[in-house]
């Protein structure tokens, strides 16, 4: 809010890779995280973002592109003898969930990279991902047998920080709708 630039998010599990991650419309559950993970005093602040040259895993083609980088990434680590990343459970993970995707965060900065090579070998015909959106299934079930979980969100990782348009205050009655405490008692 004071003007201050996103970090960009580089941990060994970030699943979508590097990028400042964002909830999409999902001011709770980016509280419950704050609260669960990052501080005494957490805040959630909204943001518009332009998704520009976006890898979306909710679509065929983005799914596709994350498989095929799968594929050469295997290949990758077959040629040079190194070891296959591995998802993981964490231990405050609940039934179903794995939050600790080394193996995915591995395959989407393979990705991203074999992008920027390719870009810079077509002078930008191809262009770099902007940003990644993806469905991150997460939670309890909703109910026995469900194909639902109460944690489930969209997730976009902003990789190009000049996508990140604009930062606003949650109009206090949302929070109060969520029951969320006022976070803006700065």
């Amino acid at each position: 809010m004071s003007g201050s630039p996103f970090k960009l998010s580089d941990k060994p599990y970030d699943w979508l890779g590097s990028g400042s991650y964002f909830w999409e419309w999902d001011i709770l559950r980016a509280y419950e995280w704050a609260v669960q993970w990052r501080s005494k005093d957490p805040c959630v602040v909204g943001a518009v973002i332009e998704l520009g040259n976006c890898l979306d895993l909710t679509t065929r083609k983005g799914a596709e592109a994350v498989m095929e980088a799968h594929t050469t990434y295997l290949e990758l680590m077959r040629i040079t003898g190194s070891p296959v990343r591995e998802n993981k459970k964490a231990k405050t993970d609940e039934a179903g969930d794995v939050t600790l995707r080394f193996l995915d965060r591995e395959v989407m900065e393979h990705l991203h990279a074999s992008y920027k090579i390719v870009s810079k070998k077509t002078n930008g015909s191809v262009k770099e991902f902007d940003t990644v959106r993806a469905l991150f299934p997460e939670g309890k079930e909703l109910y026995p047998g469900a194909g639902f979980w109460d944690k489930t969100h969209v997730q976009i990782a902003v990789k190009e920080v000049a996508q990140i348009r604009g930062v606003f205050r949650v109009p206090i009655r949302e929070l109060k709708a969520l029951n969320i405490p006022d976070v803006y008692r700065f």
